[in-house]
């Protein structure tokens, strides 16, 4: 096989004898080419080792077919399961996608952002660290953006939006626990400034108030975790040091309710004996476990789905007006709820 730095276009045109024109309706897949000559073309192409240019394409194209996904934890299997559906919609359509993660730091995002602009991506979906909005507001008024899980607090921004009902889960959640008789509820809470923190608070609040408890900044089971594990490992020896223990946890999203339950474990606390507990999103293989939280699922692939084919319009047309695509979702009941002792 020649070396690929050295196989020309021309090369591949003699070698199938025919024009360079054809060569490259052939590997663009663009124009009318018969079948025959078209799969000699690739056999030529294949055999000498050539490889297009996509840089220089992309400078007379002014498209790369590439798509970034700007993520705050790939480490998440809920993530990548978004990631994976997300490329499976684009792939239909060539486009590549291009995974970066944050790790909810928004001086990464920020040059992840810039990185991916200066590269000429076609498009964005981002999962924000809620800290970047006014470069996201004028990204998004360039090439289209689709925002998963967290808003863009940035009034101009344009683009789509694909989210769970957040609100709605921690309530039935909070709903679930009170039915069993929990009233010292303690929540580990995400992020504050990013929106889907917001949403599950308030839902907590809400079921809360129904039962006449108050919860504002004053309520003494409460901890302000980012959606880390370790957040989660630290809400629980938190909260083994509070004067009134509380009898559950609800955790605001999957790994930081790994965390807890790694630090009840730690710290000896039986589950569900001694404390009950429950948690936004599921947990991968809980089934496999022996304490299988009670969880909220959403469902990673249908938001995955929804979020690449709105990002598909959007570069068919990025006129749309934004758009809110809000996925419900189902309590699943695991073993990890009792009636409190107390």
């Amino acid at each position: 096989m020649a070396d690929r730095k050295n196989v020309t276009l021309r090369e591949v045109a003699d070698k199938s004898g025919v024009s360079i024109a054809t060569v490259s309706r052939v590997l663009n897949e663009t124009g009318n080419v018969h079948p025959d000559i078209s799969e000699t073309v690739r056999a030529a192409v294949k055999e000498l080792g050539y490889y297009q240019n996509f840089t220089a394409r992309s400078l007379k194209t002014n498209s790369t077919n590439m798509i970034a996904l700007v993520t705050a934890d790939i480490s998440n299997p809920y993530m990548i399961n978004v990631a994976k559906a997300i490329e499976d919609v684009i792939h239909e359509e060539k486009y590549n996608l291009l995974v970066c993660s944050t790790k909810g730091d928004p001086e990464r995002e920020l040059e992840h952002l810039d990185m991916q602009m200066s590269r000429n991506v076609d498009g964005f979906v981002i999962n924000t660290t809620g800290k970047n909005g006014e470069l996201i507001e004028r990204i998004s008024n360039r090439i289209p953006v689709v925002l998963i899980h967290r808003r863009c607090d940035a009034a101009d921004f344009t683009g789509d939006f694909i989210d769970s009902d957040n609100e709605e889960g921690v309530y039935g959640l909070t709903k679930h626990l009170i039915s069993f008789g929990h009233r010292r509820i303690f929540i580990i809470k995400g992020t504050k400034h990013v929106s889907t923190s917001t949403y599950r608070f308030n839902g907590f609040k809400k079921a809360m108030n129904e039962i006449g408890i108050k919860v504002d900044d004053s309520y003494p089971f409460q901890f302000d975790g980012d959606f880390s594990e370790e957040s989660g490992y630290k809400a629980v020896d938190y909260l083994c040091r509070l004067p009134v223990p509380p009898t559950a946890i609800l955790g605001f999203n999957n790994t930081l309710t790994i965390g807890a339950l790694r630090g009840l474990l730690a710290f000896r606390i039986a589950v569900p004996e001694q404390m009950s507990v429950v948690c936004y999103n599921n947990i991968d293989n809980k089934e496999l476990m022996t304490i299988r939280p009670t969880v909220h699922e959403i469902d990673p692939v249908k938001i995955g789905l929804m979020a690449g084919k709105a990002l598909l319009e959007r570069l068919a047309d990025n006129s749309l007006p934004n758009r809110d695509l809000i996925l419900g979702g189902r309590m699943i009941a695991g073993n990890t709820v009792s009636i409190p002792i107390d």
